[in-house]
């Protein structure tokens, strides 16, 4: 087969008309997975530097999700809130348990 005839039946293959390239959304993913080689290499710093980069580009595509991650932020804080505040009251209750059985078995 043919150089020729083989760029031909590939052409022949490709489609028409090719989706929309986003470069935010490769940005975006690309520092993800940059900041996650950086985090995992110990250098915490620059993958939050670059993460926050890209984070901040990939909410540029998207300014209404911005926008509701944003409202909603109270929403997850107050949550995040009262599972350290359960999990510290099971901490307590962990440690207070462990004393008790100290104290009887010694």
């Amino acid at each position: 087969m043919g150089l020729t005839k083989l760029s031909h039946e590939i052409q022949d293959r490709l489609p028409e008309k090719l989706p929309p390239f986003s470069w935010q959304r490769v940005v975006a993913a690309s520092s993800l997975v940059a900041g996650a080689c950086l985090f995992l290499s110990g250098r915490r710093k620059a993958a939050l530097a670059v993460v926050a980069t890209g984070a901040t580009v990939g909410l540029l595509e998207h300014p209404q999700a911005a926008r509701e991650l944003w409202e909603s932020l109270p929403r997850y804080l107050r949550r995040g809130q009262d599972v350290l505040v359960r999990v510290e009251d099971f901490v307590n209750e962990v440690a207070k348990q462990g004393s008790k059985l100290r104290d009887s078995i010694g």
